[in-house]
C-alpha cells in the first residue's frame, strides 16, 4: 500500500511540473515579443515580412533597469525603405529613422500610465506609400500605420 501511494505522490508531481511548465510557456514572451522582458533582460526585436527581418529593435545596454527610461535603436533592413517604432503612453507615439538602412536612436520616459516602464510597441516598414506594421511574424499591408499586432516592453 506504501508503495503504491509513492507512485501516485510521484505521478501527481510530475503531472504538477508538467502543467506549470507549459503555464509559464503560455505567458512567457517570446524572443519577438519584448524589448525589456523585464529588469536587467534585454531582447532583440523584429518585423519580419516573409522570412527576412524588415525591421530590428535592440535596447541600448543597461536600459532594462526599472526607472522608466526606455533607450533603443531601430533600423530598416531595405535601402528605400523608413522604419518606424510606435509605442503607447496615453495614445500612439513614434519614432521614425530614415528612408534606408541607417541605424536610428530612440527614447522615451513612461511614468504616466497605469502601470510605469510598461507599453505596448510595434514597429512600421514604409516606402511613403504601403506601410508594413505588426510585430515579429504577424503584421498588416495598409495604406497608412495600422496597431493591430504589438508586442509588450516592460521592466525599463
Amino acid at each position: 500500500m506504501l508503495r503504491r501511494q509513492t507512485k501516485v505522490r510521484a505521478i501527481t508531481a510530475m503531472l504538477g511540473l508538467l502543467g506549470a511548465t507549459f503555464a509559464s510557456l503560455a505567458v512567457a514572451p517570446s524572443a519577438a515579443q519584448a524589448r525589456c522582458a523585464g529588469v536587467g533582460t534585454s531582447i532583440t526585436s523584429t518585423l519580419n515580412i516573409g522570412s527576412a527581418v524588415a525591421v530590428r529593435e535592440t535596447p541600448v545596454a543597461g536600459t532594462c533597469n526599472d526607472n522608466n527610461y526606455y533607450q533603443g535603436t531601430f533600423q530598416s533592413n531595405y535601402a528605400g525603405w523608413r522604419a518606424s517604432v510606435w509605442f503607447e503612453r496615453d495614445g500612439w507615439q513614434s519614432r521614425f529613422g530614415p528612408y534606408g538602412t541607417a541605424v536610428q536612436y530612440y527614447s522615451y520616459s513612461d511614468t504616466s500610465t497605469p502601470v510605469p516602464g510598461a507599453t505596448a510597441m510595434h514597429f512600421c516598414l514604409d516606402n511613403g506609400v504601403t506601410w508594413y506594421c505588426g510585430w515579429g511574424n504577424n503584421y498588416i499591408i495598409a495604406a497608412g500605420v495600422t496597431h493591430n499586432f504589438t508586442g509588450l516592453n516592460h521592466g525599463f
